[in-house]
């Protein structure tokens, strides 16, 4: 009898860790709800143009053309997480918005693949400003997306290089909904 009670007992334990650990993934997998907030996306037509070479530098000439990208993608993704949202290219076009979403890319990393069948991977970080129609800054934040693509031939490595970027812009865009969503900051203003 004595060496079924420890039995029991562990088995007592493994199902309350399991319900415990089933608990915390049906938070986690459960929609955030929107913010109860009127947003404005700034984006400029310096930003929509920008192109982001390492270190951050904003050069026209060299890097990678990032903005015209995130222009087309930013505004769908980040539309889910405001009651309103508008996009604007000057702050003072903000009407009735209670807070602006400004967006600047501050660096990249890239690795490549050095055979045509290898993976180049791409990671973008994004600076998130969002400021209050009064111009206070109400949250600040960084956030990274990434991805990962195979590096193609002399013929493909043009198109393959502009998927990837297409796609690591799309996870900086999934990234920053997430971030900006759950911003404890964010979730508590009230104007």
């Amino acid at each position: 009898m004595s060496n079924i009670f420890p039995f029991r007992s562990t088995l007592i334990a493994l199902l309350v860790l399991n319900c415990l650990d089933s608990v915390t993934l049906s938070q986690e997998t459960l929609p955030k709800s929107p913010l109860p907030l009127k947003a404005a996306l700034l984006l400029t037509p310096e930003f929509c143009t920008s192109r982001i070479a390492h270190g951050g530098q904003d050069n026209p000439k060299i890097g990678i053309e990032v903005g015209k990208v995130a222009c087309t993608e930013f505004d769908p993704t980040l539309k889910e997480d405001f009651a309103a949202l508008t996009t604007i290219s000057d702050p003072k076009d903000a009407g009735d918005a209670q807070l602006i979403l400004i967006p600047r890319f501050v660096d990249v990393a890239a690795t490549t693949g050095l055979t045509a069948f290898s993976n180049n991977q791409l990671t973008l970080f994004l600076e998130w400003t969002v400021k209050s129609s009064s111009g206070q800054t109400i949250w600040l934040g960084t956030v990274q997306g990434s991805a990962t693509h195979k590096a193609g031939t002399l013929f493909s490595y043009k198109k393959n290089f502009s998927l990837l970027v297409n796609e690591t812009v799309k996870d900086v865009a999934f990234q920053s909904a997430q971030e900006i969503s759950s911003a404890p900051e964010l979730r508590k203003y009230t104007p």
